[in-house]
């Protein structure tokens, strides 16, 4: 980190204590690279929330029924495929005798990104979708 701006941050006792519980516990080199840290993360939400320009990284992870007889899963890929400008990769696991989950890389527009995890959300056989956006390293 070449330049940097000094700040002064003002927190109750509570959160200081847990702050530093958690610089310890994560191996931070310092409170400020935990709040650098945590401030990236608000940045990658606030973008995300608002649908801004540009495109955002993430996963949308899919748990869904396995269960060949309704074909969740190729129904899955249809969709995948059909989204493909936003799909970067695909991951199939098995949790057990019953369930699947897909994991997919997605790189695009916001409104791109809801629109696939809308669609599989709708699906008979999908029980749960959960989007997880994560910042360009800015």
């Amino acid at each position: 980190m070449s330049e940097v701006d000094r700040i002064s941050l003002t927190l109750p006792p509570a959160m200081v204590e847990r702050l530093d519980g958690i610089v310890e516990d994560w191996e931070y080199a310092s409170r400020s690279e935990a709040v650098r840290d945590a401030l990236r993360d608000f940045f990658t939400t606030y973008a995300w929330e608002r649908g801004g320009d540009g495109d955002h990284q993430g996963t949308i992870v899919v748990v869904h029924d396995h269960d060949h007889d309704s074909d969740v899963a190729g129904r899955i890929q249809h969709v995948q495929h059909e989204m493909a400008d936003v799909v970067t990769s695909v991951q199939h696991i098995h949790l057990d005798h019953d369930s699947c989950m897909e994991t997919i890389v997605v790189d695009g527009q916001a409104a791109t990104i809801e629109e696939l995890a809308n669609r599989l959300r709708a699906m008979d056989g999908v029980r749960q979708v959960k989007v997880v956006v994560v910042g360009n390293g800015e």
